[in-house]
């Protein structure tokens, strides 16, 4: 890009008083989760998502500083859905919310775009606070189900239920992002079984 384009794209970017386009900035989100389930983190450019979107590189601009916060943005506007069981039995909900893991499409997408996240996020506070408060919501339904599960009986009081949560999570992301062994249904299954096992839980 010549200097003149780079000067007349800096001076979109400034410019006040235009009203955002709402269609737009759905174009743009769902374009980055598709670039990110394809081709990860570091493979996402802004010039893909433009083109994917069918807008400008200055529309993006203008609403995001980075590819870093455009990326947590698209993450923690909801179009990536996070599973919300509550079917009455701690067991059936911890497998509804964890099988969908298993599915290898899922798999490609978080080892694409997780432990980039995490490296970028090691040399930039905000992305580094945006990056927890994303795995804080993931992590909130799990809590959401084990509590629910101590209400009604199956658990008993006093754990801690943030080392549960990341007995669950924890096993399978090892797998995902280091180890390479298989996360598939049964792998959830038994993981399930056993830590319902090592808490003494009585599901239904």
């Amino acid at each position: 890009m010549g200097e003149t384009a780079r000067v007349g794209e800096d001076q979109e970017r400034r410019r006040p008083g235009r009203p955002r386009d709402v269609g737009a900035d759905d174009a743009i989100m769902d374009a980055v989760v598709e670039i990110l389930t394809e081709v990860g983190f570091r493979g996402l450019t802004i010039d893909a998502v433009a083109h994917r979107a069918g807008v400008g590189k200055a529309t993006i601009y203008r609403r995001w500083e980075s590819k870093e916060q455009l990326v947590l943005d698209a993450l923690t506007n909801g179009r990536i859905p996070v599973p919300q069981p509550d079917t009455g039995s701690l067991r059936d909900d911890l497998l509804a919310y964890y099988l969908p893991l298993a599915v290898p499409d899922a798999q490609v997408g978080a080892i694409r775009l997780m432990p980039a996240l995490a490296a970028e996020a090691a040399d930039d506070v905000e992305l580094a606070a945006r990056l927890h408060a994303y795995v804080s919501d993931r992590r909130a339904p799990v809590a959401g189900i084990l509590h629910r599960a101590q209400g009604r009986g199956e658990i008993a009081e006093g754990f801690d239920m943030e080392l549960v949560v990341d007995l669950l999570t924890g096993a399978i992301m090892y797998r995902l992002y280091f180890s390479g062994d298989v996360v598939d249904e049964d792998m959830i299954h038994r993981l399930v079984e056993g830590v319902l096992a090592g808490i003494g839980a009585t599901s239904l």
